[in-house]
Parts: C-alpha cells; structure tokens; sequence
C-alpha cells in the first residue's frame, strides 16, 4: 500500500514511448519535461494547435524561470486504436475528457493512461473504460500543479522548479506506479503519489472553485479582489464550507487537516489570497485558466454540486460566491 504523501525513488533503463494526448497549457509544459528527460514523446493536438506545432515546434516561455525553450516533436493528430505506446497521457479540460473517453477505451495497442486535471466523478470515468475496453486498461488520475495561457504559437507556463504532478490510481497499482516513474527517471520532476486520489481531487476543487467565482465576480481581473478585504474573506469562508461540503459526503480531507489549518492559519491564508490577487502570478496561475475555460469551471461546479446536495448542509459563504457561477 502506498502511503501519503510518497514520492518514489527514480529507477533506470530505456527511454519510454510516450504520448502526451492534448496539447494545451499542460501538456506542452510536461511533454517538454518528459522529452528532456531523453524519452520518445508524440504529441496529439488539432486544429490551429497542430499547424503551430508543426511549423514551429513546442515554444514554452517559463515565466518564473526568465528562459524560453523550443522543442521539435513528432505531432499527430488521432490516436489510432492500434497505435503502442508504453505511457499515455491525457491532459485536457475536465468537459472535453468524456469526449475522447470512447477513443481511449477502444485502443487496444496502449494501455497505460494518466488523465491528468481534475475530476470529480473519477470512479465513473474509470467504471466506463472498464466498461468499454476490450483489453484491461491501466489507469491513474493526475493533478499537475502549473498554469499558464496560450499565445499566438507558445504557451506561457507558470511553474516552480522543475514541474511536479500529484497522481495515483483509484486502487495502488505498484506496477503503474514504477512505469509512471520510470518515464520521468532523467528529470527534476516530482511525482507525489495519493493513496486516495479521488478524495484528493474532491478536496482539490474544494480549494479551487471558490477562487473561480472570485475571478468572475471581478471578470478577470484578480487586483479588484485583492483590495476587497470582504471578498478575500468570503473566499476563505467558501473554501472552509467547500471543506465542510467533501467530509459530509463522505470523503476524508486530503491532504490530512488542510481544513483545520485554514481556520487556524486564517490570516496567513488571507495574505496568500491577497498577494496571489495582486500580483500577476495570479493571472497567470488563475485567472487566465478560469476565464478562457469557463466551460471546465461549470462542469466541476456542477459536479461539485452533486457532492453539496449529498452533503445536505449548511454553507452560506460558498452559497454566496456560487452566484457568480450564473453561466450554469
């Protein structure tokens, strides 16, 4: 059994054959890692994505990191049902994943997927691949903690260090596990693997959605929260209830506390808030995502929902803040 928080110790071999499946925000930041880490990486994009890529190659802008990096990357546009890969990773807005779950299902040449982002209803997506493969699939869900925006051919990608992922299966696969870690063997990338990923998602979006409905309410622009001292708080009290809202579904709080050190540490996180709010560390890690993908938003709002109405409490500050959610 894999024990909270676990970060595994790199193993060697051969470079792996990967495919990085979507190649927004994320997944142009970790198919650049995981190509510097000497692996075969294939990207799948489509559209204007796929002409950019093909014509000028993977450009990343590290904002934190004052360094820009192209990288030349085979690029494909469908994942064919025999293709092999030995790691598959599908890295895509949480509406858009039940889209392409059939074409992951069907695939019987790879059987190794991470599908990175957050979601909610983790065990129906890992009950219809089950459902509809006709080989045994490998799954684990992942969190990867970057952001960013794109431009006009190249992705601006705010990260710290080398990037890291949070991730894990709905049941510890050991073997996946190794195979994951494996892949990232010859990079400063760091993998923290959940004993119970699906929690973790619940409490991630917990954290997540109440900054979303701040970015709303200030359409985009985060420096009008960080002068509201009411609006800095009422998110504090909407996460608090977000907390409230996963424990009387059912669920534990993963991290282990994280709800009681909000409340105990209350003005240190209303200090975080205010300076993420102010600076454009806040754009770029929140705002940017939350208004060009309000479609994601409302459909972790309205998963998130289903949790509250399980729940059946109380939550007054969350309820408040949802009404900037009008769009769903």
């Amino acid at each position: 059994m894999v024990k909270y928080p676990v970060v595994l110790k790199k193993k060697t071999g051969d470079p792996m054959k990967i495919l990085v499946y979507g190649a927004g925000v994320l997944g142009s930041f970790l198919a650049h890692v995981l190509h510097r880490g000497k692996n075969n990486v294939t990207l799948l994009a489509r559209g204007n994505r796929l002409s950019e890529l093909q014509e000028k190659g993977l450009n990343i802008r590290h904002y934190l990191q004052f360094q820009t990096t192209i990288d030349d990357l085979p690029v494909i546009e469908k994942l064919v049902v025999d293709d092999v890969y030995d790691l598959c990773f599908v890295v895509m807005q949480r509406q858009q994943i039940d889209e392409v779950l059939p074409e992951i299902a069907s695939c019987t040449g790879s059987r190794d997927f991470v599908l990175v982002g957050t979601n909610l209803t983790a065990i129906e997506t890992r009950a219809f691949i089950d459902q509809n493969s006709p080989v045994k699939k490998n799954l684990a869900f992942g969190f990867q903690t970057s952001g960013g925006r794109c431009e006009p051919g190249r992705v601006i990608s705010i990260h710290t260090g080398s990037g890291s992922m949070v991730l894990g299966s709905l049941s510890p696969d050991e073997a996946l596990y190794s195979r994951i870690t494996k892949a990232f063997e010859n990079t400063r990338y760091r993998l923290i693997f959940m004993e119970n990923m699906d929690a973790w998602l619940k409490c991630h979006a917990a954290f997540i959605l109440p900054i979303a409905f701040a970015c709303y309410y200030a359409d985009g622009d985060l420096r009008r929260v960080s002068r509201n001292s009411k609006m800095l708080n009422l998110m504090i009290d909407a996460i608090d209830d977000a907390y409230q809202i996963v424990k009387a579904a059912g669920y534990p709080i993963i991290p282990p506390g994280n709800d009681v050190l909000l409340r105990k540490n209350r003005p240190r996180y209303y200090w975080l808030l205010k300076i993420m709010a102010a600076t454009p560390i806040g754009r770029l890690a929140a705002s940017d995502h939350a208004m060009s993908a309000r479609a994601e938003m409302c459909r972790l709002y309205t998963d998130f929902c289903q949790l509250k109405t399980k729940a059946d409490i109380n939550t007054p500050a969350w309820d408040e803040m949802a009404k900037f959610m009008d769009k769903c």
